[in-house]
């Protein structure tokens, strides 16, 4: 079965293959069922997790649980449309727990906007919170607000250690930068230079996950005697007369091997500015981040040769489900909870494209 909130007696009897009136003996036990059978309905009942007259008592208790979502806003075909996805798929499942969503959007480059996106959440009280740690000292802060309510939340998209979330769902950013510069060192050797292109934010901070999987990717560097050249590229939207002519400075003093790097789902960026200013002989080797549709669009034209993805869509429904979990159910979670890391190349992305939750 797709939705096992509202599993029926008649799902039971086809699952384990016997009648609607021997389940219902069963689950009310009373007349005679044959071992076998009963053994059978067990077995499905145990597999679904199934909890007689769960669904009614929820409704006749007449308890709303709203969870506020504070996400980065999106065009289609970003990032964060694969999260909401995940999110709303696990939000329908719960319809019969008085389970709903209310998002909060913030502008992901501008951490004034994710503070003023928080003054509106304050205003409100909402059974839990799901947080995209995009701006680290902001989402501690928050973090502290919540706490004082009582408010459990959960972290999505990046980790912040040491602090009292209830959970957090995504990858190991460290490990995934760790991963980005085996990667790039086997394409380019220990001798060879590296473009970070580095997205230029407003206020105070960067990106929590950027900075955690750029220090992986250092980190092994650093471990793997690597000899050659970090060069970084600040990229605006603009593509000012600034980055264009860092460009330049960079494209005249690397060698052959040359790859490059984006530390988050927008190394789409650096192919335009590669493809609209050139690059004269020299062919850079790109390893980005995340499955969004011009990133498998570079992939399959050849621009990247490498994707690491952390499947977006997976942690906001098991966010969603896991704080459903927690508060309808008392049911334990696990406080880290990693996602797989995915290597995507150009031969098993249509393979990728079909996974679905």
């Amino acid at each position: 079965m797709e939705d096992k909130s509202i599993i029926r007696i008649v799902d039971i009897a086809r699952l384990a293959g016997v009648s609607v009136g021997t389940v219902d003996r069963v689950l009310h036990n009373r007349g005679r069922v044959s071992e076998e059978k009963r053994t059978q309905i067990e077995k499905v009942l145990k597999e679904i997790n199934y909890e007689p007259n769960m669904v009614a008592r929820f409704l006749a208790s007449k308890k709303d649980y709203t969870f506020a979502v504070l996400i980065p806003s999106f065009t289609k075909g970003e990032y964060w449309e694969l999260v909401t996805n995940g999110i709303d798929k696990a939000t329908a499942e719960l319809k019969n727990f008085n389970v709903a969503v209310e998002y909060f959007f913030f502008d992901q480059q501008d951490e004034s906007s994710f503070n003023k996106t928080v003054q509106a959440l304050d205003q409100r009280e909402f059974a839990g919170v799901v947080i995209a740690t995009i701006f680290g000292d902001s989402v501690i802060k928050l973090s502290r607000k919540l706490e004082e309510k009582e408010a459990p939340y959960i972290y999505i998209d990046s980790d912040i250690p040491n602090q009292h979330n209830l959970a957090y769902f995504g990858a190991d950013s460290h490990m995934s930068g760790i991963i980005a510069a085996k990667l790039m060192m086997r394409e380019i050797g220990k001798s060879g230079d590296i473009i970070i292109g580095k997205i230029k934010y407003k206020g105070t901070s960067n990106s929590v996950q950027m900075e955690t999987r750029e220090q992986g990717f250092t980190d092994y560097l650093n471990q793997n005697e690597f000899l050659g050249q970090i060069h970084y590229l600040e990229i605006d939207s603009e593509y000012s007369e600034s980055v264009l002519q860092r460009l330049k400075d960079i494209r005249a003093n690397v060698g052959d091997e040359v790859g490059a790097i984006v530390f988050n789902s927008r190394i789409y960026e650096l192919v335009d500015l590669f493809k609209k200013h050139g690059c004269g002989d020299k062919v850079f080797k790109l390893i980005g981040y995340d499955s969004i549709e011009k990133n498998v669009e570079a992939l399959k034209n050849d621009q990247v040769l490498f994707l690491i993805s952390q499947r977006s869509m997976q942690q906001g429904y098991d966010a969603i489900k896991s704080l459903s979990n927690y508060l309808l159910f008392s049911k334990s979670i696990n406080k880290t909870n990693f996602m797989p890391i995915d290597i995507l190349m150009k031969e098993n992305i249509e393979y990728y494209k079909n996974y679905k939750l």
